[in-house]
């Protein structure tokens, strides 16, 4: 994934400093900070259409957060995203119920729910929405003995008027947008377009403080689904995607709803590929770490922090809404970067953005 790294700073005639803006809005509404999809969905929803779907995964790790993006829909009958997060070592490959809290009562209907290798469940998230989408909640867990859940947030976004940011207790932010009417389609298990997934650009949208889940440092692995209101009647939306021709899972992998069982007898490892996806280590910031301005010469210099093998396009602005381009292709030096140029106007106070191409 290429993430959009800016740095903004400010020179005028007696001021050089500095200020870093990271520019994702937690609203439910995709930005293009998140760069390209970490998972697209591959096949059609078995939950109706605009029922509940997932078209595509973003996410990113910035300024001490985890911002994720789910764009689809949740169907207002209280369907459930969830989101099992692996961020540490230890986790649960197999959930055991009598290992976990069982807040909204998930833990039971999940006992015996195998994930593929490679992903053990340290956290989960629930979202869910009813009440003809009035209400909208959100759980948090930590999974493992001692660990805890509870709900963290109960919004209105029909009497608030938005679709967030949403401030849950424990320092989530919730966007939530139900707006989407494109996407992959409803004629379950055959393929999806996913170049339509892709375009979709509404969803849920979460930020998750990495103190919450264990502060990572390395990579950051995620496994979504939409799961029935009891939490014991999947569907076919994961991501990453099941195969072609997956229909909806239910209770038992076979579509069926089994009363007052778990889910047991589902393992991800019965289906083809990965369903999940996997967000990149801890991308270093870009950092301005060195200006200087030559009054006379009216030569300008900036140093910053930089990643190898990569390129930058250098941006001035004077009201940081429009934004005009000095020079792009700049070669990064190593992990510090400097450049030169003259400025025209050494009178114009003005405002300087660095992107990573």
């Amino acid at each position: 994934m290429r993430i959009m790294k800016l740095a903004v700073f400010v020179l005028g005639l007696a001021l050089m400093s500095e200020v870093f803006v990271f520019g994702i809005e937690v609203d439910g509404e995709r930005d293009e900070e998140y760069g390209g999809p970490l998972a697209v969905q591959g096949i059609q929803t078995g939950f109706g259409d605009p029922g509940s779907e997932l078209d595509a995964a973003y996410a990113i790790v910035s300024e001490g957060m985890l911002y994720l993006m789910i764009t689809g829909n949740l169907e207002p009958n209280f369907n459930k995203l969830e989101i099992f997060i692996d961020s540490k070592l230890g986790g649960q490959n197999k959930i055991a119920a009598t290992q976990n809290p069982n807040n909204d009562n998930w833990a039971v209907k999940f006992d015996g729910f195998t994930f593929d290798s490679g992903f053990s469940a340290d956290y989960m998230l629930i979202v869910r929405h009813g009440l003809s989408g009035t209400q909208l909640d959100v759980d948090f867990a930590e999974l493992g003995e001692g660990g805890k859940g509870s709900l963290v947030g109960r919004f209105d976004p029909v009497s608030l008027g938005k679709t967030g940011p949403f401030d849950a207790s424990n320092g989530l932010v919730l966007g939530f947008n139900n707006t989407n009417s494109a996407g992959i389609g409803s004629n379950q298990g055959q393929l999806a377009n996913q170049e339509g997934a892709s375009l979709v650009r509404t969803g849920s949208e979460l930020a998750i403080p990495l103190n919450l889940i264990g502060s990572p440092k390395g990579e950051i692995k995620i496994c979504t689904m939409i799961n029935g209101h009891g939490h014991d009647y999947l569907s076919n939306q994961f991501l990453g995607s099941m195969p072609e021709w997956t229909s909806n899972l239910g209770t038992n992998g076979q579509g069926d709803f089994v009363q007052d069982s778990s889910l047991k007898e589902i393992d991800l490892n019965n289906y083809g590929g990965d369903q999940f996806f996997v967000v990149p280590s801890l991308a270093a910031p870009l950092q301005v770490i060195d200006l200087s301005y030559e009054t006379e010469s009216k030569e300008f210099s900036i140093t910053w922090t930089s990643d190898p093998d990569s390129f930058y396009t250098l941006e001035s602005s004077v009201d940081l809404r429009s934004w005009q381009e000095l020079d792009d292709g700049i070669e990064s030096q190593g992990e510090e970067t400097t450049h030169d140029l003259i400025l025209a106007d050494k009178n114009k106070s003005r405002f300087f953005r660095l992107v990573e191409e």
